[in-house]
């Protein structure tokens, strides 16, 4: 690629709002995010590069509220512009920072042609520019006064308690380098490395079907998956023994060296569609769209989101995974419980003891 012609990665937010002669399709682009009422932002897919497409995922939260009587939740979502930069390679970079080893056909994409591509985005954007604009309006304010100076631990995290994140695929690789780019930040304006992890513990994030380190993020985070996800590889043994273990793996949570996340062998009625999040509204949770551990992952996932956003209205410390999955037919314990087995089963299989670490450089 001429490096003349190299488009700089972009991004903007939508607020869902009343249908209006203005707005006509219940949204309306923003450039500020306020930090004292709660806000629940969407991060999309890599295809989420319109306004439209953005606002699908605001719906969704829009309406999951609604149906549980949720009200008082201002709702956002990001729409990308990737520009000359391309996504598979970054997130494939993140993994290989992170210690992973790429395998298989994504090794293949590593050709020389895009290995220069991802050598050429490197040194245009360190940090891609859509990252650091959402961070400078999303996160920026909830650790920084109006001169941009550090602020007391306590407001701090009152601030950043009134915001949740929930992601889908590549939004997890979003926050994922929102969260490092927020610790860097926070170094440089002088908190303590103590204070930094007690406000990034305080951001409640939501994922499903997420593409990033799960091990390695900074934020409170819980994600929820299918085994059989052909698009989610985390690039170690635990992703690559549940995958082609699939079959056998029933409803489970898996704890932190696994990146918290609850996971069922097939979530689908429908083969090819185990990456959608098709699936936590009422219209979207029935037999014939979700199987018997479809349903309980997402009924857990949906717990989540509902918790999260009742927790930005009341404040306080964030509640435990245990009460923020359970209730509703879903009991944490039991998915514990089964994660754990499964763990046991991986070990012995494997002869090894660190499953996590065992693709590292």
């Amino acid at each position: 690629m001429n490096q003349s012609t190299y488009f700089i990665t972009d991004a903007h937010i939508i607020n869902r709002v009343p249908k209006s002669d203005e707005n006509i399709y219940s949204c309306r682009k923003v450039s500020v995010v306020p930090i004292d009422v709660p806000v629940f932002v969407a991060f999309g897919g890599e295809k989420t590069n319109s306004d439209k497409d953005a606002n699908h995922y605001a719906k969704i939260l829009e309406t999951l509220f609604d149906e549980n009587d949720i009200s008082g939740i201002n709702i956002y979502s990001v729409v990308y512009n990737f520009g000359s930069s391309d996504s598979k390679l970054e997130r494939m970079h993140l993994f290989q920072q992170a210690g992973r080893k790429i395998k298989g056909l994504d090794k293949e994409y590593l050709n020389e042609k895009n290995t220069a591509k991802l050598k050429l985005m490197k040194e245009k954007e360190p940090i891609p520019y859509y990252v650091v604009k959402l961070f400078n309006v999303l996160l920026l304010p909830r650790i920084t006064d109006d001169a941009g100076r550090k602020i007391s631990l306590i407001e701090s995290k009152k601030r950043i308690r009134k915001i949740k994140f929930y992601a889908h695929c590549h939004g997890a690789t979003t926050i994922f380098q929102l969260g490092n780019l927020m610790h860097e930040k926070m170094i440089n304006l002088g908190y303590s490395l103590k204070e930094i992890n007690e406000i990034e513990k305080n951001l409640l994030v939501i994922q499903h079907s997420p593409i990033a380190p799960l091990d390695r993020m900074n934020f409170n985070t819980l994600s929820f998956a299918s085994a059989d996800d052909t698009m989610m590889n985390q690039y170690d043994q635990f992703s690559e023994y549940i995958y082609e273990n699939s079959a056998d793996i029933i409803p489970s949570f898996f704890g932190a060296p696994y990146g918290n996340i609850c996971m069922a062998g097939r979530l689908r009625v429908q083969e090819f569609q185990e990456h959608s999040d098709k699936g936590l509204l009422k219209a979207d949770s029935t037999d014939d769209i979700l199987t018997p551990e479809g349903q309980i992952i997402f009924a857990a996932e949906r717990n989540a989101l509902l918790n999260a956003a009742k927790h930005s209205i009341k404040g306080g410390p964030i509640p435990s995974i245990n009460k923020i999955i359970s209730g509703n037919g879903v009991n944490f314990k039991y998915l514990k419980a089964n994660g754990d087995t499964i763990i046991k089963i991986m070990q012995k299989d494997l002869q090894i003891q660190n499953l996590v670490h065992d693709y590292q450089k």
